[in-house]
């Protein structure tokens, strides 16, 4: 494994910030076949990235990310260069919110088809639903802030999938099960950024 490499990122639909679904999915295509995924995000990235498996100093982390591969375990730790991001993609969340049903009693969310979007932009996207849904009287933004999960997951595998929201930290974190084919297989965390008065 490199202990030292750098990433590359488009901006996602109308956002302004490396948004944490496009982390997932770069840092994974650098450990296929990981297992105990542990993802977490310390703060918004606007500039592409540094990855090292040695802790900086004197620099602000944005990314934790943990797993096991081959039975060795991996940390590594994302900081910002100075890498202006140069593109944008479109991205149509509302594809994987419109195929989705939420239920307000069982606080969970299920998708009833699948789109063309990844196992990550469907859980992020389900749950931001999920969230905005529970809480539309609170004012703030969600963000993802941390994923656990027992291996990456491809959509193709699925023939259900289920986002219960689990606990409520005074909205600083929530966590929610996420539940494929019947099987807690891990849990997705946000957290609440009030928006300013």
């Amino acid at each position: 494994m490199k202990k030292k490499f750098d990433l590359t990122f488009c901006f996602k639909g109308n956002r302004n910030y490396v948004h944490g679904t496009d982390i997932f999915i770069k840092i994974l295509e650098h450990f296929t076949n990981a297992h105990d995924i542990d993802i977490a995000f310390h703060d918004i990235a606007i500039k592409n990235m540094d990855f090292s498996t040695e802790k900086p100093k004197n620099k602000k982390i944005q990314v934790t990310f943990k797993c096991l591969k081959s039975e060795e375990k991996i940390k590594i730790f994302a900081t910002e260069n100075n890498t202006n991001i140069l593109c944008r993609y479109k991205y149509y969340e509302d594809k994987i919110i419109n195929n989705s049903t939420i239920n307000l009693e069982k606080e969970n969310i299920i998708l009833n088809k699948q789109t063309k979007y990844s196992f990550i932009e469907h859980i992020v996207a389900m749950n931001k639903t999920l969230h905005e849904t529970l809480y539309s009287n609170v004012n703030g933004k969600w963000y993802f802030t941390r994923l656990r999960l027992e291996k990456d997951i491809n959509m193709s595998d699925i023939l259900s999938l289920e986002l219960v929201l689990k606990s409520n930290f005074q909205f600083k974190l929530t966590k929610s099960a996420i539940i494929v084919n019947k099987v807690t297989v891990g849990f997705i965390y946000f957290s609440l950024i009030p928006k300013e008065s």
